[in-house]
């Protein structure tokens, strides 16, 4: 079993509306993969764009994410104190990120080690059919523990709804195959 929290409309039509809007005007850059002996650019791992958004989106979507601090907490019986700066991501045709983990492992001794909860609140909608302001592929997947039979559970989200997990869960994004997905990820700590 996954252990997830789903919160569904955690953000209204209107204000994922606006942030959509502003994620297709803004300019960013390649994402990148925290790793001490790679500078943080791992291309084969991870391929998506990091937009920049103004500090007052930054700031509209970190407090929403406060405010279900103590909701995210007692789902998992884990104290976190903050949660990171938001990353807004855009996924075109083509990008991925292969099964990893967002921290609070003991295989790694890094600065996502401090990661308790992972969150990620969805602003596209997915659809299998090619369709204006859609995406295909790009499944959230989780990946259940490797000793046992093999477990991979996609995410059942819709726009605007929020996804928490353990950050040690391994997951991934599948390759988009057709439109752009938005997402905002962010990590409790």
């Amino acid at each position: 079993m996954i252990d997830l929290l789903h919160i569904d409309d955690f953000l209204d039509p209107q204000t994922r509306e606006e942030i959509v809007a502003e994620l297709r005007a803004a300019h960013g850059a390649p994402a990148t993969v925290l790793s001490a002996d790679m500078g943080g650019r791992m291309d084969a791992a991870r391929k998506t764009t990091r937009i920049t958004v103004s500090p007052a989106t930054r700031a509209r979507v970190k407090e929403r994410l406060m405010e279900r601090k103590a909701e995210i907490e007692a789902h998992f019986g884990v104290a976190v104190t903050e949660c990171e700066e938001p990353q807004f991501l855009r996924y075109e045709t083509g990008d991925y990120f292969v099964p990893h983990q967002d921290g609070n492992t003991p295989m790694i001794w890094d600065d996502s080690r401090f990661r308790r909860i992972s969150a990620v609140i969805f602003l596209s909608q997915r659809s299998d059919e090619e369709a204006a302001g859609t995406y295909g592929g790009g499944e959230l997947v989780f990946h259940g523990p490797y000793s046992g039979p093999q477990l991979r559970v996609p995410a059942q989200a819709r726009p605007g709804t929020l996804v928490t997990f353990r950050a040690e869960t391994t997951h991934e994004v599948t390759p988009v195959t057709h439109g752009v997905r938005f997402t905002i990820a962010t990590w409790f700590r």
